[in-house]
């Protein structure tokens, strides 16, 4: 059983204040005085040794708990910590359509409450979401914050997942997969309930918003009962002990001591303190934590019960304990070393070790490293693999790392830097072997064409700097691996020499198709200029950039006038050379590194039908919104998140970045983008038609 904590404060979210922020700033830099500031993985190494009150923050989200018990996504309360845990469930099944989420409420508080209504996996259709309170139903309460425009903008009605409320009696159990999950109640204003979870492996106990009016043990005994042999505990620590007893008696919360005297008892585990006060500092929830095992310790408790303080990010791994598994390939000429659980400090020697005798031992010293199984890394687990690294120069290492978390931590220690990280397997033994289509430099193919430099690779294929060398002129090669048996590559060639067949000033025409055994090349004379997005970053006076998407809707049209389909239009594939824009067939840029191809697909094409001229409309919508609004028609924290929205939405209104955007142009680019293909314009022609029609007005440009 996993848990992970996205919300832990109670009654109001809290952010981090520019003040509390300061502080820890001053507390880190005070000792930094031996550190090497210049070396990354020494600054990421100093900061993991950092007390957590000072390296990291509590977190400022009311209570969502995420329970992932292998078989089945259970959730704790819809505070505003539900909000970051859509995002992250929407790169999953839920991002697809095919989630399913047992979401249960202790209680109907506002805190409670109010991040179901920026749950992304809820206007996800397909999805379904089940709802459990007890004692209450739990629609009325969700739905009543919504009550539109009174309270929030959005009905209920939009959130298109399919939903189910049910009402559970106190101390009912329910089976949700493998779990069994009970219910208690505890004393607070309305009463708010407990919840226990056991998959016969672990037992979590969620017990947030409760009082404890006496501690006696014959009043303690049924909640003793309840959280008895719990692996962990989640108890309402928002309070002193002081605090309990006189000045906030009979407001429903508790204090961490009382929480040490009740796990000691049950024989807890773990004691997480959790629904912090809204107005303690991340300084004061450590000592509250503190002084309860302080407290432990002068009472002679002698308890087993370890104290963790509830944090946003905060995983907790329940029954089986989860170290670091390593597995081996060695077939072929590349060698593959798999680690799996956890990658911190106390597990970064035993992977030095291990990666250290296969780079020693693997041909060439050729080594695919697949970090894709690992549920977490930390900056001392990263630096010992850096330092293996370091320790075999020679070494030809390819990194698997999908993970957004544990790439977060390669880039901050300077590891993203260091080591060839890839998406996928194929990728990574591609860049190692080193096929054909990768060692074209200083060849000459189509005995005229020099290849001079190799500019980049992406999914696709490897684009070089040439020459033509009869006409002593600068030309791009576009090469595109595959064998002349393939269907793949049948296709594309008909494609590319269809393409060359066009004749319009903003198509840039191949001047050569050249075909071998393992590869096939398109050779395009270079017109010089620069990529679409940096011109666009220039501030192009608005006249250009009027005349610019004029040319684009043209050369579209021009294509799809011959019968064809572009299929692969993005930023990339266009350049702009003095007063014209010039779209290739295939992309002369590479990709940013925020951008996947995918952000410049239609939804048609994320879901793998065919495409027409309509997905051509779509994604040049795309390009011509960035061109007059200066970003992407759909922004998200992560990729996941924003191919979710391009299958599903429309784009970020226009008006968002342009608020005297004129209506007609406004229109323009949301019938283009509109999620179903009929309900675009048909083809470029019909595109440019409608563009004619519009009226440049000041605004975008400079």
């Amino acid at each position: 059983m996993r848990v992970r904590f996205w919300g832990v404060r109670g009654s109001i979210p809290t952010p981090l204040s520019t003040e509390q922020l300061h502080e820890k700033l001053f507390q880190a830099l005070s000792g930094a005085a031996a550190v090497n500031l210049s070396d990354p993985a020494e600054v990421q190494a100093y900061i993991a040794r950092l007390p957590p009150s000072v390296r990291s923050v509590v977190g400022g989200n009311t209570t969502c708990v995420e329970i992932d018990s292998g078989d089945e996504t259970i959730i704790i309360d819809c505070g505003s910590g539900m909000r970051p845990l859509g995002y992250s469930l929407m790169a999953r099944e839920f991002g697809r359509g095919k989630g399913v989420a047992h979401i249960f409420l202790t209680h109907a508080h506002w805190d409670h409450l109010q991040g179901y209504p920026f749950f992304l996996p809820a206007y996800v259709p397909g999805n379904k979401l089940i709802f459990y309170a007890v004692n209450y139903n739990p629609q009325h309460y969700l739905e009543h914050q919504q009550v539109a425009p009174m309270y929030f903008p959005i009905p209920p009605n939009a959130m298109r997942a399919e939903k189910e409320f049910i009402r559970l009696r106190e101390g009912e159990t329910v089976q949700i997969g493998r779990t069994l999950v009970s219910s208690l109640a505890l004393y607070h204003p309305g009463t708010a309930y407990a919840y226990r979870f056991d998959d016969g492996k672990g037992i979590f106990v969620f017990a947030s918003d409760g009082e404890y009016k006496s501690l006696a043990e014959s009043s303690l005994r049924h909640y003793i009962d309840f959280y008895l042999n719990a692996d962990a505990l989640v108890f309402d620590s928002q309070y002193s002990l002081r605090d309990v007893f006189l000045s906030k008696a009979d407001w429903g919360h508790s204090s961490a001591i009382i929480g040490v005297d009740i796990a000691e008892r049950a024989q807890v585990k773990r004691l997480i303190t959790f629904h912090h006060d809204p107005t303690h500092s991340d300084e004061q929830v450590y000592a509250i934590a503190a002084s309860a095992r302080e407290y432990a310790s002068v009472n002679e408790l002698h308890s087993e019960t370890e104290v963790v303080v509830g944090t946003e990010g905060l995983e907790l791994f329940l029954g089986e304990p989860m170290g670091l598994e390593m597995m081996e390939e060695r077939a072929n000429s590349v060698w593959t070393l798999v680690l799996a659980g956890r990658l911190n400090a106390a597990t970064a020697a035993e992977a030095q070790k291990r990666l250290r005798a296969m780079l020693s031992s693997a041909p060439e010293a050729r080594l695919i490293l697949d970090l894709t199984l690992l549920s977490m890394a930390d900056a001392i687990g990263v630096k010992g693999l850096l330092d293996v690294m370091r320790a075999h120069p020679n070494a030809q290492l390819a990194v698997l790392v999908p993970g957004a978390s544990i790439r977060r931590v390669f880039d901050q220690t300077g590891a993203s830097e260091a080591f060839q990280i890839f998406r996928n397997r194929q990728q990574a033994m591609t860049a190692l072997i080193g096929p054909a289509h990768l060692r074209l430099a200083s060849e000459v193919i189509g005995q005229r064409y020099q290849v001079d430099e190799l500019l980049f690779a992406d999914e696709a294929g490897v684009m070089y700097r040439g020459t033509d060398r009869s006409q002593k002129a600068p030309v791009l090669v576009r090469v595109v691996p595959g064998s002349a048996d393939e269907p793949a590559r049948a296709e594309f060639a008909a494609q590319i020499e269809a393409w060359q067949k066009l004749q319009h000033p903003g198509l840039l025409p191949g001047k050569a198709i050249i075909a071998e055994k393992d590869w096939i090349a398109l050779v395009f004379a270079w017109p010089g200029g620069v990529p679409l997005r940096e011109w666009r970053a220039q501030k192009p006076v608005n006249a250009d950039l009027w005349r610019a998407a004029a040319q684009l809707c043209e050369a579209v049209m021009t294509v799809h006038a011959q019968s064809l389909v572009h299929g692969d239009l993005r930023p990339e594939s266009i350049a702009v050379h003095g007063a014209q824009a010039f779209i290739a067939r295939l992309p002369l840029f590479p990709n940013p590194p925020e951008y996947s191809a995918n952000a410049y697909r239609a939804p048609e094409q994320l879901r793998g039908q065919p495409i027409t001229a309509r997905t051509d409309v779509y994604t040049l919508g795309m390009i011509l919104y960035e061109l007059f609004l200066g970003a992407h028609p759909f922004t998200a924290e992560t990729e996941a998140l924003r191919l979710t929205l391009q299958l599903y939405s429309q784009p970020q209104s226009p008006r968002m970045r342009w608020p005297e955007i004129p209506a007609a142009l406004e229109g323009f680019l949301l019938k283009m983008l509109a999620v179903e293909p009929e309900e675009r314009f048909a083809s470029g022609k019909e595109v440019l038609e409608a563009y004619t029609k519009l009226t440049p007005e000041s605004g975008p440009g400079r």
